[in-house]
């Protein structure tokens, strides 16, 4: 994945310059409840990696952050058509060449 962040085709569901999200932004941004964007959470569609919910002191709301890169790429594999490509064509060839040989390892496997 190259260092900076891929712009998304339709900038509505895009968050510039962001290393982590909260997930009422994720369910925003989608236009989801909260509580679905938790069932993405323990579905693992949308990996989480920071909890700040403190031991001694929990609370029914999780104190979840959520990485870029889970957001974006939740997106990606739940984009379909036309939108994929246009994703995928701001990738530099290289990626596009190892995403290629692992896909072709996957379907051999």
């Amino acid at each position: 994945m190259p260092a900076e962040q891929l712009n998304f085709p339709f900038p509505s569901l895009d968050f510039p310059g962001r290393v982590s999200l909260y997930p009422h932004e994720v369910a925003e941004k989608l236009s989801i409840s909260l509580d679905q964007v938790y069932k993405l959470v323990d579905d693992g569609s949308l990996r989480t990696t920071i909890n700040l919910a403190s031991k001694l002191n929990r609370t029914s709301r999780r104190e979840l952050r959520i990485p870029i890169e889970s957001y974006r790429d939740l997106i990606i594999t739940r984009t379909e058509g036309d939108h994929r490509l246009d994703l995928m064509k701001q990738l530099p060839k290289a990626a596009l060449r190892d995403l290629q040989r692992d896909i072709a390892k996957l379907l051999s496997a």
